[in-house]
């Protein structure tokens, strides 16, 4: 088994996911390899609760400019984390 911060790597603190929590969803960005089954397992045992669903997008990397010079910024896989009703995560309780 993989370790739970190679799957999940930090949480998204955005406004966006800040309305969200008050849905019961949390915001991650994990590893991009990780599965749905991966995902789920890690975490549950981070947050110590029961997940309802989970849904995944991968974000492209968007082209920046900082004068002349041209870079871009990572491309990154995020985890909508719905827990069951009732749960909450342990850093909430």
């Amino acid at each position: 088994m993989t370790k739970i911060f190679e799957v999940i790597r930090k949480p998204l603190l955005t406004e966006k996911g800040q309305l969200m929590r008050e849905k019961n969803i949390q915001v991650f960005e994990v590893a991009p390899w990780a599965s749905k089954h991966q995902i789920r397992e890690a975490a549950e045992l981070l947050l110590q609760a029961k997940v309802k669903a989970i849904r995944t997008v991968r974000v492209p990397a968007k082209a920046k400019r900082l004068g002349r010079w041209m870079g871009h910024t990572s491309a990154i896989k995020k985890a909508y984390v719905e827990l069951a009703e009732g749960q909450t995560p342990i850093t909430e309780k």
